[in-house]
């Protein structure tokens, strides 16, 4: 195998690295009146968001370069999947193996993701490749996840110079919750990645291969700050340590957290 490295970029949750942070409630939070079972959603930008993988936009598949419309189509779907299963299945929501991303990925890379999941060493854990509530901390409130997300294809080349497809893709996920013994207020909580995936062929006429490739900003809102397992907390209290001005998560604009920085939102 050429080489693509040996793993993604471990963003998510808390950890200090790159572009890196979480935010967590500020004074401005939404009331928590308007956070019921019945309608988690109601008074947030999100309400208007679609439901689960249904709001991640595939875009018409087009030629790139070395690659067809049908090696594009094929890209583009996997990719889908891999968000789906990254944030959005419950096993690995609620703090489970993430089986269904692992299946996923491209045999090398499932071997290390396997090798370094939960490890105890967090710049290797490779549980912040995926979006997972510590076990017991939180339980989801109803069957929706709302989820705005894009992507589109590029033209790139490897480390060898050989013909690389890349989806970049950008997305929200946003998840009520409420504390697992169902005593307690219903929260949102936002998990915000932009990323790629990268595609390739061995050889001309061979498969279509995938890669997690590294990702640009990874952050989470409405959690704890401090994540010392690579899982989220859901920031119960808003007294999570945040910050710094208070952001809108859903300003495309604001800009992105420093290494290791808790920054501070009003609403999720």
């Amino acid at each position: 195998m050429k080489n693509h490295g040996v793993a993604r970029m471990a963003l998510a949750g808390c950890l200090a690295a790159t572009l890196t942070g979480c935010g967590v409630l500020g004074e401005l939070a939404a009331d928590q009146a308007v956070i019921t079972a019945s309608q988690p959603f109601r008074g947030s930008p999100a309400e208007k968001f679609a439901e689960g993988i249904g709001g991640i936009v595939v875009p018409e598949a087009r030629p790139v370069k070395n690659f067809s419309a049908k090696d594009v189509r094929s890209a583009f779907l996997t990719s889908r999947r891999m968000l789906g299963a990254a944030h959005l299945d419950r096993r690995t929501l609620l703090g489970g193996k993430p089986e269904a991303f692992a299946e996923l990925l491209d045999a090398e890379q499932r071997k290390f993701f396997l090798r370094d999941l939960d490890h105890k060493d967090q710049k290797k854990n490779t549980r912040s490749w995926v979006t997972s509530f510590a076990p017991g901390s939180a339980e989801l409130v109803g069957e929706a996840v709302k989820v705005q997300g894009k992507m589109a294809a590029e033209s790139a080349v490897d480390e060898d110079g050989g013909p690389q497809l890349r989806v970049n893709y950008e997305a929200r996920f946003v998840y009520a919750l409420r504390p697992a013994a169902k005593s307690g207020p219903i929260v949102r909580v936002m998990v915000y990645v932009k990323a790629r995936h990268e595609f390739w062929r061995d050889e001309p006429g061979a498969r279509l291969r995938n890669w997690d490739g590294e990702s640009v900003e990874f952050w989470s809102a409405g959690t704890e700050c401090e994540s010392p397992d690579g899982f989220l907390r859901p920031d119960y209290t808003g007294e999570g340590g945040g910050g710094g001005p208070v952001d809108d998560a859903y300003d495309d604009k604001a800009a992105p957290l420093k290494e290791g920085e808790c920054g501070t939102v009003d609403e999720v």
